[in-house]
């Protein structure tokens, strides 16, 4: 019966809050990355992350990501509704803090602050209730949304009920001063490969400049090499031209030997490995 190697279960509660988390469980082992803005760790031993120590710890690992692959990302901080510009176009505003430097963020949606149709709450064309406005789906909050992989709710005009689901999201885009471009907004995504490179850099530097030092070592050596066989061909070449007669060459019915004369009675075929060497030392 064959065993397995033996992997040791980190004890996630002993783990030093000092002392960098990623690096801790990267050198462990374990598999660390974003996905979709959320951490996602996946222990050397396949068994699941106790919930309350990731719920405890989760933020602090995403930033060392962060910093170490040179991201910043934002959380979302709330929203509000309200009517802007000189035409008073309807819009939401989410506001959004850094976890890197604690500077704000907002964006700024299209959405419908009417209601559709005639309901027992109002009628159609009457203004929603406060904090609640609707969208479609080809509007930029709708595409913004199903791209944090977040369940839609029932109807288009209760999204205002799910937006705390976006607390747990960390999201990145392209700033204007302190306002997103609202196309640009998405989850944050760290791969674990991305993330090992991040934080042990020096590491995986290290295995990359053996590398390269292998592969030009070898490289170097066979190009040496070549090179020697090449020059060497070439002054066999010489020397054969020179010495044509003295090497080979017999001729049995117009056919042309190229192994050297010998002097033994038996045809090299018909020699051993040992006596072929020595008849061939000898000459």
């Amino acid at each position: 019966m064959g065993f397995g190697p033996l992997v040791i279960q980190p004890n996630y509660a002993e783990v030093d809050s000092v002392e960098c988390l990623a690096t801790k469980l990267l050198s462990r082992g374990d598999t660390v990355s974003i996905e979709l803005g959320q951490l996602a760790i996946q222990s050397a031993s396949g068994k699941a992350v106790p919930p309350e120590w990731m719920n405890k710890n989760a933020l602090k690992i995403c930033r060392a990501l962060l910093i170490a692959a040179g991201i910043d990302a934002f959380e979302y901080a709330g929203y509000r509704t309200g009517l802007y510009g000189k035409h008073k176009a309807p819009g939401v505003t989410l506001s959004f803090t850094s976890v890197i430097t604690g500077a704000t963020a907002y964006a700024i949606f299209n959405v419908d602050l009417t209601r559709k149709r005639t309901t027992a709450g109002g009628k159609t064309g009457e203004p929603l209730p406060a904090g609640q406005f609707r969208v479609g789906e080809r509007s930029h909050f709708y595409k913004f949304w199903l791209g944090t992989g977040l369940q839609m709710p029932d109807r288009m005009q209760r999204f205002h009920k799910c937006m705390g689901k976006l607390s747990g999201i960390l999201l990145a885009g392209t700033l204007n001063n302190d306002r997103f471009d609202v196309q640009s907004i998405q989850p944050v995504t760290i791969s674990s490969d991305q993330a090992r490179l991040a934080v042990l850099g020096h590491k995986e530097g290290t295995n990359k400049a053996q590398l390269g030092h292998k592969e030009d070592t070898t490289s170097g050596h066979k190009e040496t090499v070549q090179a020697q066989v090449l020059r060497g061909l070439q002054a066999i070449e010489s020397a054969c031209i020179s010495n044509h007669e003295n090497k080979l060459i017999r001729k049995d019915d117009n056919k042309v030997s190229l192994y050297p004369r010998l002097p033994i009675s038996k045809p090299p075929q018909e020699q051993s490995v040992d006596e072929w060497l020595e008849a061939y030392s000898s000459t």
